[in-house]
């Protein structure tokens, strides 16, 4: 993204004090003249320069040093301002700088009016750097002739608009990223745009363009809600098949947690393939009926364009904007929009509800940036409705301590319990190649080959991915060599796709792979077994409960088999299969389960 903004602007200006009759202010100004039109028009008569101008980081952290600490009522502390500058000075570790010239800037024209409402339409509920804005305007085919840059700072003065650094600093001097929330990745490097020798730059959204200390993000929240939605939509939800019982259950509690508005989270704790994307409707149909803004956020863009597919066909009526990476028009208006996570960095107090789907999923369980994203994009007084069938440990923590509310759906569609993992014990499971094919493995193929099924084995590294493809076909070569029925799948493998789309279509029986194949497959005759099971750091209780997950999730192999075969039964192994039985008994005790299950 940060090639197509040309140039980038640099926001470098001075800290000041206005003052009036009986009191004063602390401001910073890339255009103190600007700062000076303003300020005439409350009579604020007097001012004066303190510091020369800096990266707006280090302004901004003065201008709050001084608002902390100075007196701002009676006479002119002139003296002291420029004190308690350099004792700021000297805590931000900066070289001592002359004293500015105080030359009374001339007063600068105010901007239109029109002008400055087309920035706050655009920049409404949205936290983007001024190169953004300028990108927004032109999308929509609107322009202005007054500097961008002097037409934020006017609502900013006028309290319309937050200005925060890129990099800024907290109360103590410690710098860290205003867009991602992070202080562990800023790197010292030397600045083209402000000429710095020091300047900070955030890694942890390089992503989305330099956060750097002296680029300025404009932050703006979405107005006041609606009271009614839009006139004449239909909120009802036009769904391709009946719920089953559990979902009707689970999408009326969603609805409610909606309409009450008593509770700002809410846990759908489901069962791997049990329809939580339908159950979700409900809280987005009760949302859309009071007129709220709605955002439905998840980790992986793939996810995100199948769901625009899907809530286009739920809703053909609602305007739709699914935001990911090289999606086109990033900032349009919708009844709902979809984003991905690193997408929702540019929400800034939106949205009435969030949908935050696969919780636990990479990258947003281990990047805290993430969660930290769609929390700002949230209105203060607005909810969250978080969707997993593993949540993370800490969210476990809060429910059971009753700080989130849950709601449970614990059955499949089918109404046929979850398949629960067999655990199989080897103490002499070697590595590939060092014995013969333990016969356990070489039951759970053959029971696999009876059932015409297909099998995944899921493995603890890259590197066992082809060992294990190659120690099967060593001990079990095939009919047809150049046909082989074990291939080997993991993330960064060249020909990933291909080799999912052809397991997919039948053209071989079994799979090796790594976690990449924990989500979004089904396959409707499907067994898996996790090979090396033991291995904690890789197969975690929620890793093996989304493995397990593949099986049994159509209603033509309802049951499957799921195995962990390893040397040892480790604490995760016992624990996912616990927890798949306890949704099983919760199931059964609701009476989702057909009734030779009960």
């Amino acid at each position: 993204m940060e090639g197509s903004y040309a140039p980038v602007f640099c926001w470098l200006g001075v800290v000041y004090l206005v003052w009036g009759d009986r009191s004063g202010r602390v401001g910073i100004s890339h255009n103190p003249g600007l700062d000076r039109t303003f300020w005439l028009q409350y009579g604020y008569r007097h001012f004066a320069l303190l510091t020369p101008p800096l990266p707006l980081g280090t302004a901004a952290f003065l201008c709050a040093w001084l608002q902390r600490y100075l007196p701002l009522k009676g006479e002119p502390p002139w003296q002291e301002a420029r004190a308690l500058i350099n004792k700021a000075r000297l805590k931000l570790g900066l070289p001592p700088w002359p004293l500015p010239v105080n030359d009374l800037p001339s007063p600068r024209p105010a901007p239109a009016q029109a002008e400055l409402a087309l920035v706050q339409k655009n920049l409404a509920g949205r936290i983007l750097w001024r190169e953004e804005i300028a990108m927004a305007l032109a999308e929509k085919k609107e322009a202005v002739t007054t500097p961008l840059e002097d037409l934020l700072h006017w609502l900013y003065l006028a309290g319309e608009v937050t200005l925060l650094p890129g990099v800024g600093y907290d109360p103590n001097g410690e710098p860290r990223c205003r867009r991602c929330g992070q202080a562990s990745r800023l790197l010292k490097v030397a600045c083209s745009a402000c000429g710095s020798g020091d300047c900070l730059v955030c890694e942890g959204c390089l992503t989305m363009g330099q956060a750097r200390r002296c680029r300025p993000l404009y932050a703006r929240p979405w107005p006041a809600r609606r009271a009614t939605g839009r006139p004449g939509l239909d909120a009802r939800p036009r769904l391709k098949f009946p719920l089953t019982p559990a979902q009707v259950d689970a999408y009326r509690e969603a609805e409610n947690f909606v309409f009450r508005g008593r509770e700002k989270e809410c846990l759908l704790w489901a069962a791997c393939g049990a329809g939580k994307t339908e159950v979700a409707c409900g809280t987005i149909a009760a949302a859309l009926s009071l007129g709220k803004t709605i955002l439905y956020a998840c980790p992986r863009r793939e996810i995100i364009r199948e769901l625009q597919a899907r809530l286009t066909s739920i809703w053909p009526e609602l305007r739709i904007l699914a935001l990911y990476g090289g999606s086109p028009g990033k900032f349009g208006e919708a009844d709902i929009i979809l984003a991905t996570t690193h997408q929702s960095l540019r929400f800034y107090r939106r949205f009435d509800l969030v949908i935050l789907d696969e919780v636990d999923a990479f990258p947003l369980s281990e990047d805290p940036m993430l969660y930290y994203a769609v929390e700002r994009a949230r209105r203060e007084d607005g909810q969250a409705l978080l969707l997993t069938a593993t949540p993370p440990p800490g969210l476990v923590d809060r429910v059971r301590r009753r700080q989130v509310k849950v709601i449970y759906l614990p059955a499949r569609h089918h109404g046929h319990p979850l398949p629960v993992p067999e655990i199989l014990r080897d103490p002499f499971l070697s590595q590939p190649g060092a014995r013969p094919l333990p016969r356990i493995l070489v039951n759970c193929l053959d029971q696999t080959m009876a059932e015409n099924a297909r099998l995944i084995i899921f493995v603890p590294a890259v590197k066992l991915v082809e060992e294990v493809a190659a120690w099967l076909l060593q001990e079990r070569p095939g009919p047809d060599p150049n046909r082989p029925w074990v291939q080997g799948c993991y993330a960064a493998h060249p020909r990933r796709d291909a080799i999912i789309a052809a397991f997919r279509r039948g053209e071989f029986s079994v799979l090796v792979a790594t976690t990449v194949m924990e989500r979004g497959i089904t396959i409707p005759r499907l067994n898996v077994l996790v090979l090396y099971a033991d291995e904690e750091r890789v197969f975690t209780v929620n890793t093996l409960i989304q493995m397990a997950g593949r099986v049994g999730r159509s209603p033509v192999y309802p049951t499957g088999r799921v195995w962990f075969l390893a040397r040892r039964i480790s604490p995760a192994m016992a624990a996912a299969r616990r927890q798949i039985q306890e949704f099983n008994h919760l199931a059964r005790r609701r009476g989702y389960l057909q009734a030779e299950e009960k």
